[in-house]
């Protein structure tokens, strides 16, 4: 199998000198414990299982070379940020001179196969685990934390795509910081099972850490070449920490390293209760009455964020309110949310009484609601847009259906109570939809915020700025908020002008960001380009309603959250979600709203040049019309109205890059 040439790639890295300087020493926390750390989360779970649930992006030839760069360099993205975390915390260095190389050789044009292989110097993978990682499908828990790679199967899903294409099998060779010599691992994935091949030292030369992969598959990669040419350009934008080189048939395309800041790893925190589906809660019974079968109420507390005593009590009563709307089949989730989301209801918000007349006039319904009660609601904010079920208390939604009294109506026995055991509610599927829906019903606090992946904003400004080379550039930064028990943050940076052509297509306009992962497929149907669409640039004099700007301006937009909804398993279009949309609408309005103080200033400037420009012709004429008249020094004059010009029609000169 064709070898890499690794000599360029470690030539002018002193980091091999320094890491052995660094083993000598003694250190609070050392590597080798954060590197088991790192792989402790790891359940083993069959090829056959593991081929079940490969899905992600490799249906198309056009697509398969794309689709396994991309979780190769994601792969290698997250191995060297932790990389940068283990250097941090047993050596106190922060950075390195990270690199991945994405080298690309064509074997046979007439099949379409290529030979793929991926390099980083992150944190490599330890001998032991090698094994784990080729075979792994999951987790036995949820991580709930922002990740480039959110399913956990891609690059596995790209060696089994690959295997199967052309019969030939994946490639790992890699060293950690403690191991003494590289570790070559050859794999087959079979039909229904996967072989180890090879399993020996790798006495060739190689990195000081870090691993490469390497597969060989068939695919349309001509097709594919420009969007592979896309992806690892705006990746290098993202993580100017890191030094992207793409080799390709000989050409070389190389992105160095700007900065020393990189993006904090997230923080793995248990699920928010609001945020799990039915599959899920399936999932963590599952797995914890495989340790031990304990009470409902100490499976909450272990197993999610943000539970507390009395939140477990409120949701033993919501069981009983829920069972109660059941049978007397009362939809109060959508009459809920038909309140809330009422235009009429909103116009009418100011006037108490007229909402309470309206929501009497237009909600009928074999039930009696308290009008008066739901308008206070409305009043209050509590009922405002996008609000739902969750947004009302027990007490408020007893009382909204006039329901107020506990002893005015019969609550059937509740489902749950807190000494329910796990196995208990695992062994009825309706007991575990039924937990699933009041955790959703339920108004929790918000999740942490540390689960997230932002991109610093230094990094974030000095990549794009350092690659695109604009005029100007504005950034916004939302703060982070929830949306169904998951954290979120928008991040905006708007470039403009300098190296930016107004020609650009409207992909090349709109740079979509997901966990620090450019997506470049799939641009019509993701939400970030909905919201971009339906915003009137010419507000901001960017361009016109219904279509991204016709200026020179780039938009890079970035939504970090756990467990982000994406439309398909390929991860390249992020699905829709009315809090997302509302905080990728204010921050695309706020960065526009900077930029159109700058395009003012640049018209002012255009038609101050024009004035400018017939007042120095003038200014020629007057000069030699005096000299010839009064035989003044035409080139004094001349000068003299040149400045008196210059001084009353000023030509904007923002010197600052930051709007």
């Amino acid at each position: 199998m064709e070898q890499l040439a690794l000599g360029q790639f470690t030539q002018d890295n002193n980091f091999n000198n320094k890491t052995k300087r660094y083993k000598k020493k003694h250190s609070k926390i050392s590597r080798k414990k954060v590197e088991a750390k790192i792989h402790s989360h790891i359940r083993l779970q069959s090829a056959e299982e593991l081929l079940k649930r490969v899905d992600t992006g490799f249906g198309q030839k056009t697509r398969a070379p794309f689709q396994a760069i991309v979780e190769g360099v994601q792969n290698s993205a997250d191995a060297i940020d932790k990389a940068r975390e283990t250097l941090l915390k047993s050596s106190g260095i922060d950075g390195y001179d990270a690199k991945i190389e994405v080298k690309i050789d064509l074997i046979d044009k007439s099949r379409g196969e290529i030979l793929l292989s991926i390099l980083d110097n992150g944190i490599g993978i330890p001998r032991g685990k090698i094994k784990i990682i080729v075979r792994a499908g999951g987790t036995g828990t949820i991580e709930y934390k922002a990740s480039r790679s959110q399913q956990g199967i891609g690059w596995k899903a790209a060696a089994i795509y690959a295997n199967q294409s052309t019969g030939k099998p994946l490639e790992i060779i890699s060293k950690t910081f403690f191991e003494k010599k590289p570790h070559r691992h050859v794999y087959d994935y079979g039909k229904s099972k996967v072989t180890k091949v090879t399993d020996e030292d790798y006495d060739k030369e190689f990195l000081e850490h870090g691993t490469r992969m390497t597969i060989h598959l068939v695919g349309n990669y001509p097709r594919a070449k420009q969007n592979i040419l896309v992806f690892i350009k705006r990746m290098a934008a993202i993580h100017p920490y890191i030094t992207f080189i793409l080799k390709e048939n000989g050409t070389r395309i190389e992105y160095n390293k700007q900065s020393e800041i990189g993006i904090p790893i997230p923080k793995s925190v248990p699920p928010h209760p609001n945020s799990v589906d039915v599959g899920q809660l399936k999932d963590l019974l599952a797995y914890q009455a495989k340790k031990k079968s304990i009470s409902l109420a100490e499976f909450l507390k272990s197993n999610f964020c943000k539970v507390s005593d009395k939140s477990i009590n409120d949701l033993v009563q919501r069981v009983a309110i829920l069972q109660y709307f059941d049978e007397k089949k009362l939809f109060a989730g959508d009459i809920v949310k038909c309140v809330a989301q009422s235009q009429k209801v909103q116009e009418l918000k100011k006037d108490p009484k007229k909402v309470s007349a309206y929501l009497e006039k237009s909600l009928l319904r074999d039930t009696t609601i308290d009008f008066d009660y739901a308008s206070k609601l409305v009043f209050n904010g509590k009922l405002s847009r996008g609000r739902n079920i969750r947004s009302l208390n027990n007490e408020d939604l007893l009382t909204f259906f006039n329901l107020n009294s506990l002893l005015k109506i019969d609550l059937p026995k509740s489902a749950f109570t807190t000494k329910t055991t796990v196995n208990m509610i695992l062994n009825d599927d309706n007991k575990v939809r039924l937990l699933a829906e009041v955790l959703h019903s339920m108004a929790f606090p918000p999740p942490p915020v540390d689960s997230l992946m932002p991109i610093p904003r230094d990094s974030f400004i000095e990549g794009f700025t350092t690659i695109y080379k604009p005029e100007k550039y504005a950034y916004v930064e939302r703060k982070p908020t929830s949306t169904y028990g998951k954290a979120i943050q928008v991040q905006v940076l708007a470039l403009f002008g300098g190296g930016i052509k107004t020609d650009l297509k409207d992909r090349d306009k709109l740079i979509r960001i997901a966990n620090c992962t450019p997506l470049v497929y799939e641009f019509g149907s993701d939400i970030i380009t909905q919201i971009a669409r339906e915003i009137d640039w010419s507000i901001y004099k960017l361009g016109k309603k219904a279509s991204l700007p016709l200026l020179p301006v780039i938009f890079a937009v970035h939504v970090t959250s756990p467990q982000l909804k994406y439309l398909g398993v390929a991860k390249q279009a992020i699905g829709a979600d009315d809090i997302i949309a509302l905080e990728i609408k204010l921050a695309l309005q706020a960065a526009s709203r900077k930029l159109r103080k700058h395009v003012i200033m640049l018209e002012k400037s255009q038609e101050t040049g024009k004035a400018r420009k017939h007042l120095e012709k003038n200014a020629e004429i007057v000069a030699r019309t005096l000299n010839k008249m009064l035989r003044v020094n035409q080139e004094k004059v001349r000068t003299l109205l040149m400045e008196e010009i210059h001084k009353r029609r000023p030509i904007y000169t923002n010197k600052e890059e930051d709007i």
